[in-house]
C-alpha cells in the first residue's frame, strides 16, 4: 500500500508482486493454522464447520466496514485515500500477527525440507486432494475474474450515472456475511453435507453470473452480483471444511498454494478476454468455469463416498 503512493512503474510492479505473496499467505496460512490448532487442542471435529462459518460471517462484516471506509476516504482524499487507510489497518493487524503462536500441523516443528515433495506426491496420488484443489482454483478463478469485471459492467448498466463503488462493495460483502451465516450446522448443514452444498454454490453461482449476459438493467445486474457473493460466502467455509477432511494439516498450505497457479491462470485469461470481447461473452465463459467446477465437486462427492464405502 505504501508503494501505491509512488509514480513509478517499477515500484508499482513491486507492490503487485508483494500483493501476490501476501494474498497467497492470506488465503492459505490462516486456514492451515486454524485447522491444525483446532486438532491440537482436541476440539470436536463438528466445530470446524461452525468456526469456518463464523469466520466467513466476520470476514464479510469487516469487508463491509472496509467498503464504507474506502468510499469515505476516496470522497475526501481522492483515489489514493483507500490505500492510505489500508496502511493503518495493515499496521494494526501486524500487532496481532507478531505475537501469533506458530504450529506446523502433524510434521516436526519447522522441518519443511520435504514439504513440497510430499505436497506434490499427495496431489498426484490422491484423487480427492487433486479434485479439491481444482474446485478451489475454478471457484476462486471465477470469483477474481468477476471482481475485475463488476465495476465496468455496472458503469455500463448505469449508462453514465455515477457509481457509489464503496457502497455497492459493502452491499456485496453483506451477502458474503449472509452466506457465512447460511453455512452453519443449524442451517444448510442441517439439510445437506458440505460437499453437496458446494455443488449448489457452483450451480447457483453459474446461474447468477448469467445475469449480465442476458440483462443490462442496473438493478438486475446488481441483483445477480448479490446472489453470486452470497454463494462466495457459503463456498469459502464449505471449501475449508472439505480441505480439512482430505489434506493433512502440515501440507495444506503447500497444496493450496500449488493450485494458485491454475487459479491465477484463469484470472489472466478472464482479464485478457475482457480486452477483446464484450462483457457478456466474458461472463458466459466464467459461468462455464463454474459449471465445470460443479462437475468436479460431484466427482469429489463420489470419491468421498467411495472411501466411506471402503471404511465400512
Amino acid at each position: 500500500n505504501i508503494c501505491e503512493h509512488f509514480n513509478s512503474f517499477a515500484i508499482l510492479w513491486t507492490s503487485r508482486v508483494l500483493g501476490g505473496v501476501s494474498t497467497c499467505i492470506l488465503f492459505t496460512g490462516f486456514e492451515s493454522w486454524m485447522v491444525a490448532e483446532h486438532r491440537k487442542r482436541g476440539f470436536p471435529t463438528s466445530w470446524v464447520a461452525d468456526t469456518f462459518s463464523k469466520a466467513s460471517f466476520i470476514n464479510g462484516l469487516s469487508a463491509i466496514v472496509a467498503g464504507i471506509l474506502a468510499q469515505v476516504a476516496a470522497d475526501y482524499l481522492g483515489q489514493i485515500g483507500p490505500f492510505q487507510v489500508a496502511i493503518g489497518l495493515s499496521s494494526f493487524a501486524l500487532c496481532f500477527v507478531v505475537s501469533w503462536p506458530e504450529n506446523y500441523g502433524n510434521g516436526s516443528d519447522g522441518d519443511d525440507s520435504c514439504t513440497k515433495e510430499a505436497a506434490w506426491r499427495l496431489v498426484t496420488t490422491d484423487r480427492k486432494a487433486f479434485l479439491l484443489g481444482s474446485v478451489h482454483a475454478l471457484f476462486e478463478g471465477s470469483m477474481y475474474s468477476f471482481i475485475f469485471m463488476w465495476v465496468p459492467t455496472m458503469l455500463a448498466a448505469l449508462k453514465g450515472s455515477s457509481l457509489p463503488t464503496g457502497l455497492v462493495f459493502a452491499s456485496m460483502m453483506t451477502c458474503i456475511s449472509l452466506g457465512g451465516l447460511l453455512f452453519s450446522p443449524s442451517m444448510l448443514l442441517s439439510f445437506a453435507k458440505a460437499e453437496h452444498v458446494g455443488v449448489g454454490c457452483f450451480l447457483v453461482g453459474a446461474l447468477a453470473l448469467l445475469g449480465p449476459v442476458f440483462c443490462d438493467q442496473a438493478a438486475a445486474v446488481l441483483g445477480s452480483y448479490l446472489v453470486f457473493e452470497t454463494c462466495v460466502g457459503i463456498f469459502n467455509p464449505c471449501g475449508g471444511v472439505l480441505r480439512s477432511k482430505v489434506i493433512p494439516d502440515n501440507l495444506q498450505g503447500s497444496v493450496m498454494n500449488m493450485f494458485r497457479i491454475p487459479l491465477n491462470s484463469l484470472v489472466v485469461v478472464g482479464t485478457l478476454l475482457a480486452d477483446f470481447y464484450p462483457a457478456r461473452f466474458v461472463f458466459a465463459i466464467i459461468s462455464v468455469w463454474m459449471l465445470i467446477g460443479a462437475c468436479c465437486q460431484v466427482a469429489v462427492i463420489n470419491a468421498l463416498a467411495k472411501d466411506e464405502g471402503k471404511e465400512n
